[in-house]
């Protein structure tokens, strides 16, 4: 009974557990814009009366967000699969007591 209910947690943390590197394209694909965009604001010829100082800063800000964001979802995945591990362990350790049982 107990084996069957950790393999259940693994299998039910398995699928939410690590966000794949796919679901992280459209982050990615924001901070290759913004870093463009940064570029098109920081290449302008005016100054726009402080306008452009403004929306660079504004684009560095969203891409630092970006990077934190990224960097939360590591963190977690990290924490889940310590989990994971834990878990695995817990249940081989199980199923060794159940073998010498068995005997």
């Amino acid at each position: 009974m107990m084996r069957s209910t950790l393999s259940l947690a693994g299998v039910l943390l398995l699928c939410s557990g690590p966000v794949l590197a796919e679901e992280h394209a459209e982050m990615n694909a924001a901070e290759r814009d913004l870093e463009s965009a940064r570029a098109h604001l920081q290449a302008a010829p005016h100054d726009y009366s402080g306008h452009r100082k403004d929306a660079v800063e504004a684009v560095n800000k969203a891409i630092h967000h970006i990077h934190e964001g990224l960097a939360a979802v590591e963190a977690k995945e990290k924490r889940v699969e310590r989990k994971e591990n834990r878990l695995e362990r817990k249940d081989q350790r199980l199923e060794k007591r159940d073998e010498r049982l068995k005997k």
